[in-house]
């Protein structure tokens, strides 16, 4: 019973990880400001990268 314990506990976490991150890329996805916020990196070249610096990259793509 105490392995089986442990592994549900760590089922639990790790379920809790996942949920926390689903909430979190909803929130990302209903900013109204996520696209001011990604012109930083344009804006600002010194201090930021922009996708013009990369070039034929696909973010997400395979290596």
């Amino acid at each position: 019973m105490t392995a089986v314990q442990s592994e549900i506990t760590a089922l639990v976490a790790r379920q809790q990880r996942l949920a926390d991150g689903i909430a979190a890329e909803a929130r990302h996805q209903m900013d109204t400001v996520d696209a001011a916020f990604a012109r930083l990196a344009c804006d600002h070249p010194d201090k930021c990268a922009c996708p013009e610096d990369y070039p034929g990259w696909t973010p997400g793509g395979t290596r």
